[in-house]
């Protein structure tokens, strides 16, 4: 049966577009009013347009300016779980998502979606269709909760892990706050030293024809090599920045490599190793409990899920392990990446039946000791930074009055 690609009229005078299946125009047309909906323009649906429509979304997505914020995605599961929970039918449920949203832009991404289940699409068809506002883990949580009759649970599971990301990304933002700020003061009147300061500094010292200690002579020569260099380290800083992104995005090894090196530094390492395995945790028990398959569990967490390249491939070796015979736990005791922890809450989950709930209790062991691990690490960072702002400018302090009271002892 061919489909057409419509645009409509509602009771409210709101124009609605989507793609519906029909013999012919007057088929549609039957099948749009018996929905409440007049029909103003169809076309034959061209084969293949799913996915172009999908890109169609996304690219108008990215026109009006970006992803929805992660507060709306909150709002927009705590509306659509309360009311399917009540027994509101779902398009009445997107319908009353639509008033409530105060987003304009998101706001219109809910009305397609509300007039792409109107025309008959199961609610994760729909959500498909907008590929830069719903990631795959989102539309999959969804299309389980749909599949297993469970969608106001998959939606509850679905919030909370967005308010743990939320507030995990609050306390990091509140953290670094303060240290930022003082990182930057740092770097830019270290900058503004040693390329404006000491250099009419060493003018003066060489018209007194002043010898120069050896810190004088230190100091002065990193200026005179900042200077010198400016235009080689001053792009390839800011090339850094730009780059390393996009080379994680383009070269698998060079994300790999970088997410190699992220676990291993010597403070941070174990702080991003305890984030990717909460949000492995995180995502194993909302796929988990929302009906998927563990092997189709584990190969939806290797794809963007846990944050770390390297985590990712261990749960790839995992889920290679599960299709020979072995158990999760067996197979994840293999990597070591795994903490001992997460692998006997894992086999206790196994032996008991009750593996969401193990992996929840791994979740929020993590999510009491992160949060404390950063403030930790940022208030021991902000004393180091005024403690290296202050040897910076002892050090410079230093090499500017070692040379006039060298003068100063000649001229007695």
């Amino acid at each position: 049966m061919p489909a057409f690609r419509y645009q409509t009229i509602d009771k409210l005078g709101r124009s609605l577009t989507g793609v519906m299946p029909a013999r012919d125009e007057m088929d549609l047309e039957q099948k749009l009013r018996e929905l409440g909906l007049w029909l103003t323009e169809s076309a034959m649906e061209r084969s293949g347009s799913a996915d172009g429509d999908a890109r169609k979304s996304k690219f108008n997505w990215l026109k009006l300016g970006g992803k929805p914020k992660r507060r709306e995605l909150i709002d927009f599961c705590t509306l659509l779980t309360v009311q399917v929970q009540a027994g509101v039918p779902l398009v009445q449920s997107l319908e009353a998502t639509v008033e409530d949203c105060a987003d304009p832009k998101f706001r219109e991404v809910i009305t397609q979606l509300q007039a792409h289940v109107e025309s008959g699409l199961e609610f994760h068809e729909a959500l498909e269709r907008f590929p830069g506002v719903f990631t795959s883990h989102f539309v999959s949580v969804v299309r389980a909760g749909v599949v297993s009759g469970k969608l106001p649970e998959t939606l509850k599971d679905l919030k909370h892990y967005l308010e743990w990301v939320e507030q995990m990304m609050g306390d990091v933002r509140q953290a670094s706050i303060y240290p930022a700020i003082v990182s930057s003061i740092v770097a830019c009147f270290t900058a503004f030293l040693f390329t404006i300061i000491i250099p009419k500094f060493a003018v003066l010292l060489d018209k007194m024809h002043v010898q120069r200690p050896l810190l004088t002579q230190i100091v002065l020569g990193i200026s005179s090599h900042v200077r010198s260099t400016w235009w080689i380290w001053l792009p390839l800083l800011v090339g850094a920045i730009v780059i390393v992104p996009l080379g994680r995005k383009v070269s698998p090894r060079f994300a790999l490599l970088l997410d190699r090196i992220k676990l291993r530094l010597p403070v941070l390492g174990p702080i991003n190793l305890m984030l990717a395995l909460s949000r492995f945790a995180h995502n194993f028990s909302i796929l988990y409990r929302s009906g998927i398959p563990v092997l189709e569990t584990l190969n939806q967490c290797q794809h963007g899920l846990i944050g770390n390249t390297h985590v990712e491939a261990a749960v790839g070796s995992v889920a290679n392990d599960v299709k020979t015979g072995s158990t999760i736990s067996e197979a994840m005791h293999r990597q070591p990446v795994f903490s001992s922890m997460l692998v006997r809450m894992v086999s206790l989950g196994e032996s008991t039946g009750r593996l969401d709930m193990a992996l929840d209790t791994v979740a929020e062991h993590y999510n009491d000791i992160i949060p404390r691990r950063i403030k930790a690490l940022f208030s021991i960072l902000e004393p180091a930074l005024m403690l290296f702002l202050i040897f910076i400018i002892g050090i410079v302090a230093l090499a500017i009055y070692l040379p006039i009271i060298s003068l100063m002892g000649s001229m007695h």
